[in-house]
């Protein structure tokens, strides 16, 4: 159910950053277009647009932890980093698609009237977009300094970008002989699906290969999973905690530190009282292996740490 849940706030959180992307698309990318300019105008034209169209979605996409955890520090970072790196390849991505467009549409006619030139068109544009949902995938990653991270949210930003960008270009495509309403929404369909492509997919790469994770059993956020990415996890009420607990005053700023050495997982208790870190109802004075299923206690809040390789289980 974790999993599910990201990946739906994720989808939901960029399919958002695609509608807003195409109120201000519409303003500062296509309007000024006309079919007597050349490619390299048009590009010209087109990167603003999706600058404005990437920095949304990566907006809305990145930050979305830290609006779950209720974090305004962590959701500067992260929202900073999704706007200036899904501006970048929202830019990229448009530029691109649009100059190889261009280029295939010289060589094998144009679009109107061939199955196979909408289909080779789509397919472009969603190889532009991929551009975008690299950049995107990639953000949390960077953000967070963990390598995991990036490179399993690259991989979905990556493969949501090309579908979502390949719906697009069908959904874009049918623009053309259209005006008016009819045309704004083929066009912000095309873009709220491309939000929500990168969101979901991006998620749900990263959920499906994380190597170990804690569900809170109790406390804040319960019920909520945070996955275990990185060499070395902290735990605490600090803002900048991988795994943040806030609202119990008995859990340090910097209480304890998950550390990953191979494929094993060890608690190491950051000079916190023994008795508020427990393993299994045992006190942790300093350091103490990790297996799946086990309950750790950090105050009053209880964990459970599993594997990737955990069985489901009812509560």
């Amino acid at each position: 159910m974790s999993l599910f849940v990201r990946v739906y706030f994720n989808a939901v959180f960029g399919a958002l950053g695609g509608l807003f992307g195409w109120l201000l698309f519409g303003v500062f990318g296509e309007r000024n277009l006309s079919a007597e300019m050349s490619s390299w105008e048009k590009m010209w034209l087109l990167a603003p647009g999706g600058a404005l169209v990437g920095g949304i979605i990566g907006y809305f996409v990145v930050s979305v932890e830290a609006i779950r955890d209720r974090s305004l520090i962590r959701f500067c970072r992260l929202a900073t980093y999704g706007v200036v790196l899904g501006a970048l390849g929202g830019a990229a991505g448009m530029c691109l698609g649009e100059l190889v467009n261009f280029k295939l549409v010289e060589t094998i006619g144009a679009v109107r009237g061939s199955f196979l030139a909408l289909i080779l068109t789509s397919l472009v544009r969603g190889l532009g977009w991929m551009f975008l949902g690299i950049a995107v995938g990639g953000c949390e990653g960077i953000a967070a300094r963990s390598l995991g991270k990036f490179t399993y949210g690259t991989a979905g930003g990556a493969a949501g970008g090309f579908i979502g960008g390949t719906l697009f270009g069908l959904l874009y495509l049918q623009t053309v002989d259209k005006t008016g309403n009819a045309a704004a929404l083929w066009s912000a369909t095309g873009l709220v699906i491309l939000g929500a492509c990168i969101g979901s997919l991006s998620a749900f790469v990263q959920g499906v290969f994380q190597p170990a994770s804690v569900k809170v059993l109790r406390g804040w956020q319960e019920g909520r999973e945070y996955a275990l990415d990185k060499t070395d996890n902290l735990l605490g009420r600090d803002e900048h905690a991988d795994i943040a607990l806030f609202r119990d005053m008995r859990v340090e700023k910097r209480h304890a530190i998950i550390q990953r050495e191979g494929n094993r997982y060890l608690l190491l208790n950051t000079d916190s009282p023994p008795e508020l870190t427990r393993v299994n109802g045992v006190g942790v004075p300093h350091t103490c292996d990790l297996h799946d299923g086990d309950r750790i206690e950090l105050g009053n809040i209880i964990l459970r740490f599993q594997t990737r390789a955990a069985q489901p289980r009812t509560k």
